[in-house]
């Protein structure tokens, strides 16, 4: 029988009228920046409104992906998969074998900035004593992926990751 351990982390849901008054606030801060520009010069006006376009965007995504998303975790047999959901909306993020990876710390044990060519991030925080980070070689690139995954999947990763690497 294969083993089957599923995990599902996001970010404690806040009250309704608290994600209002948040949402609020940011509309209006960004409605005040933009009218604010409107006493500048055309040429730093049209510059200023990039700038706050970008900050925008960059909130948004910051938003998504760290207070909405839902983040899985499944570990069957030898293969952990990680799906990102937004609403109804399930996606496959990553698909990693147990064999190729090369460990798992703890976010705080990360001591060197090593050169990886990419970075998962499939947390919901990147900080915290319960944020941990895993490495994995394809096609003799290093990867890295963040996540937060609980006690009982945590060590069943553990477990099979020893006996591969002993060969």
């Amino acid at each position: 029988m294969a083993a089957l351990i599923r995990q599902t982390v996001s970010e404690p849901q806040k009250p309704l009228w608290k994600n209002i008054l948040y949402v609020l606030a940011v509309v209006l801060g960004i409605n005040l920046a933009v009218e604010l520009t409107n006493f500048l010069p055309k040429a730093i006006a049209g510059i200023v409104s990039v700038i706050i376009l970008i900050f925008s965007a960059v909130f948004i995504s910051y938003l998504l992906n760290r207070k909405l998303a839902q983040y899985t975790y499944i570990l069957i047999e030898d293969e952990l998969i990680f799906y990102k959901q937004l609403g109804k909306r399930e996606n496959k993020v990553l698909n990693v074998k147990i064999y190729d990876l090369d460990w798992i710390k703890s976010m705080d044990q990360l001591a060197k900035k090593e050169k990886v060519k990419k970075i998962y991030s499939l947390a919901c925080r990147l900080k915290g004593e319960d944020v941990f980070v895993g490495q994995f070689k394809e096609d003799e690139k290093v990867y890295r992926f963040i996540f937060q995954p609980n006690d009982g999947l945590l060590k069943a990763i553990n477990r099979q990751i020893k006996p591969h690497k002993n060969l």
